[in-house]
């Protein structure tokens, strides 16, 4: 994997703040605030102001004078108000467009910033109790683009889906089942009404299922066509995982243990009466959480009945995503499971997991359907809802995931399906799209003018709208390594739509095919090229298609 030229960059700076004031500085490299300043900008003079006790114009002068003549070649070098901006020279643009094109393609955006190291990302993890909707299929979009982006980052990355497999759902799933076969008179008060139950009893009463199977044979169903619709949508896991698993595995007693030995399970009888008063159930085990995280307060491990909690069977399946060897484990999870999450971080924190292990999770919120410019309401009580299959029915698997991806997994998100269908530029996804359409056109009208990006001459390249594309395409790894960094798929997206925007501008602007100078023609075109080549990489990296015809 290349190293971006950012990073090349940021190496050089930072050896050089080492050289001459011996100090370690983890250097920042962005956008600077107005396009005139530049590409690059850092703001070191500020992080090394208190330290050296100079002002930062002073530092960021005297360091930019220092830094000249080995960045020369790269980048042009200015100061404005203490900051150090860089402006990409470009003979290095042009040099990037070519290495596109003929060096990098499929691989362009790759780098080692995760360095090898060990992801796993679970998401999606639906209970195997009916169909997946909307937000699941948020999740999976979320989820899927992360494990993408990762691995072109260098992490090491897995995706997993976790099934919970057992407990009081289950069982109401097999009374829905009796109910749906007329064993019974009504469904249970907890049960599922919904009339996809209707075909599942039928084939659970072909096979021959005894009553006290309903439940679990059911999930098994359930599961497999979750399954089958994550595939329809683009989406692969590496592990399937149940929770029934993990409690017949014996984690479950060995977490137990460990916790106890390390003084962080009691019961609550034994607790301070203003805390053991919450409790009903005074025989029960607690995790003292209260101990490792002061605004948490103790939760149930071990009922009296020595029943385990879902806290602690799901306690007991993290561990063992560390003890695979991930180092580092991302969860998605939904809006309703906020506040599970620093009890969680303080049983992992209190097992020692956390001191060279990390964990995450994004809250992916809830999907709000737009129709004809009104919600399109449900009902979960009634077992109304819109599933993923249907919206795969209604919009395709590209405008879907291109429209879960244009907010962050955390705010809420009205979904216009009327918009996701349209095929116009007023549609995100084919917006895109397009380009890459667009620009295979492109080529294939060159071709039968006899011209080729084989005729460029690079130097041909001088307008401010080529500079500003290229520009665009220095910045794809950065993009992406952000976007793996922060946890962030929506970047991917939102970069691409302002890359789409810059070459229909250029393309609007300006005769890229010009049979009386092939040496111009052939430089366009070998920058089109390289626009097309990150468009599909980008796309590659969402689970989109890149279509050439549209």
């Amino acid at each position: 994997m290349q190293k971006t030229l950012k990073e090349r960059i940021r190496q050089i700076i930072e050896r050089k703040v080492k050289e001459i004031y011996g100090q370690e500085l983890d250097v920042q490299l962005t956008p600077p605030r107005a396009e005139e300043y530049g590409d690059y900008a850092t703001n070191l003079a500020f992080l090394l102001s208190k330290k050296l006790r100079k002002p930062p114009s002073e530092i960021a002068s005297e360091f930019a004078s220092a830094l000249s003549d080995e960045l020369r070649p790269i980048a042009e070098i200015n100061v404005v108000s203490g900051f150090i901006n860089l402006r990409i020279r470009m003979p290095i643009l042009r040099e990037l467009v070519y290495e596109i094109v003929h060096s990098h393609q499929n691989d362009y955006g790759e780098s080692d910033v995760g360095g090898g190291r060990r992801v796993l990302v679970e998401f999606v993890s639906a209970n195997p109790t009916g169909p997946l909707n909307v937000v699941s299929a948020r999740a999976a979009t979320v989820g899927d683009s992360l494990v993408r982006i990762m691995r072109k980052s260098g992490y090491n990355t897995d995706a997993e889906y976790y099934v919970n497999d057992a407990g009081g759902q289950i069982r109401a799933l097999g009374e829905s089942v009796a109910w749906r076969l007329g064993e019974r008179d009504e469904p249970p008060q907890d049960g599922y009404l919904g009339e996809y139950l209707i075909e599942i009893a039928k084939k659970l009463r072909e096979q021959g299922v005894s009553r006290e199977d309903y439940g679990k044979a059911a999930a098994e169903l359930i599961l497999k066509s979750q399954l089958q619709s994550l595939e329809r949508f683009g989406v692969k896991f590496d592990s399937v995982v149940r929770e029934s698993e993990i409690r017949a595995s014996g984690l479950v007693d060995d977490v137990l243990n460990q916790l106890k030995k390390l003084g962080l399970v009691s019961k609550v009888s034994d607790l301070p009466p203003q805390l053991a008063s919450e409790y009903r159930d005074k025989d029960s085990l607690v995790l003292r959480t209260d101990l490792i995280d002061k605004n948490e307060k103790p939760r149930v491990l071990i009922r009296s009945n020595g029943e385990p909690t879902y806290f602690m069977v799901d306690l007991a399946y993290h561990y063992n995503k560390f003890q695979r060897g991930y180092e580092w484990v991302i969860d998605l999870w939904g809006p309703d499971h906020h506040g599970y999450i620093p009890r969680m971080r303080a049983g992992l924190k209190g097992l020692g997991l956390l001191e060279n292990g990390r964990f995450d999770v994004l809250i992916v919120q809830q999907v709000n359907l737009i129709r004809d410019g009104k919600r399109v309401v449900m009902s979960k009580r009634k077992g109304e809802f819109f599933t993923m299959d249907q919206l795969i029915d209604e919009v395709g698997v590209d405008a879907a995931r291109f429209f879960f991806l244009l907010r962050s997994a955390n705010a809420h998100l009205d979904f216009d399906i009327d918009l996701a269908r349209k095929l116009s530029s007023d549609n995100p996804v084919y917006y895109v799209q397009y380009v890459h359409a667009r620009i295979s056109s492109l080529m294939e009208h060159a071709s039968e003018k006899g011209v080729s990006f084989d005729d460029a001459e690079l130097d041909q390249l001088s307008l401010k709208e080529e500079r500003t594309l290229m520009k665009k395409l220095l910045y794809f790894p950065d993009v992406i390594s952000n976007s793996a960094k922060r946890m962030e798929p929506h970047l991917i997206p939102h970069y691409l739509l302002d890359l789409a925007g810059e070459f229909h501008n250029y393309y609007q602007k300006y005769r890229i095919v010009d049979t009386e100078n092939k040496a111009l023609s052939g430089a366009r075109l070998l920058l089109a090229e390289a626009v097309r080549t990150v468009v599909h990489n980008g796309l590659e990296l969402i689970g989109v298609s890149a279509p050439s015809r549209m």
